[in-house]
């Protein structure tokens, strides 16, 4: 399982700060059982209010009594950046705005709500999403899902101080 680093790293998400909004898993029988634990001890998401820390939980106790191997991506490489690199991180912001800077995936944590990410998107220049935000493409026919897709980036800028 790999994973980005959150960047927040409080005991809470000790000691591997999962970011739980974008990971990659290899589909094997030890990461199955571990969904399956974690699907059927979801009550430990409302206990503690997070679903991150609830991975946590989980993750920490399959590590250790099952063998689980499990990589944090360096919240320091370039290659997978998040909120943390957008909010604190502005000269890596300026290189990646500037072309210098090309990530495999940019991951926008650190994020009040979907509205917010769009936001964050378009003031980075990197939303490309012309239909409106509640519109639904899980069932629309493939070309009325594709009439979404702008070719170039929809600007707009929304914050003084990013």
């Amino acid at each position: 399982m790999y994973f980005q680093d959150d960047g927040a790293h409080s005991v809470r998400y000790a000691p591997y700060s999962p970011n739980t909004g974008f990971y990659f898993v290899k589909a094997v029988d030890r990461t199955r059982y571990f969904f399956n634990c974690l699907i059927k001890l979801s009550d430990l998401i409302q206990q503690s209010g997070s679903h991150q820390s609830a991975l946590t939980a989980v993750l920490n106790e399959h590590v250790s009594y099952r063998g689980l191997k499990v990589k944090i991506l360096s919240r320091d490489d370039d290659e997978f950046p998040g909120g943390f690199h957008y909010h604190r991180r502005k000269p890596y912001m300026k290189q990646l705005i500037a072309g210098k800077k090309q990530p495999y995936v940019f991951h926008m944590s650190w994020t009040t709500n979907k509205e917010n990410k769009r936001q964050f998107f378009q003031q980075l220049g990197d939303w490309y999403n012309s239909c409106r935000s509640n519109t639904k493409i899980d069932n629309m026919p493939e070309q009325s899902a594709n009439a979404c897709c702008s070719v170039e980036p929809i600007i707009k800028c929304h914050y003084r101080d990013k």
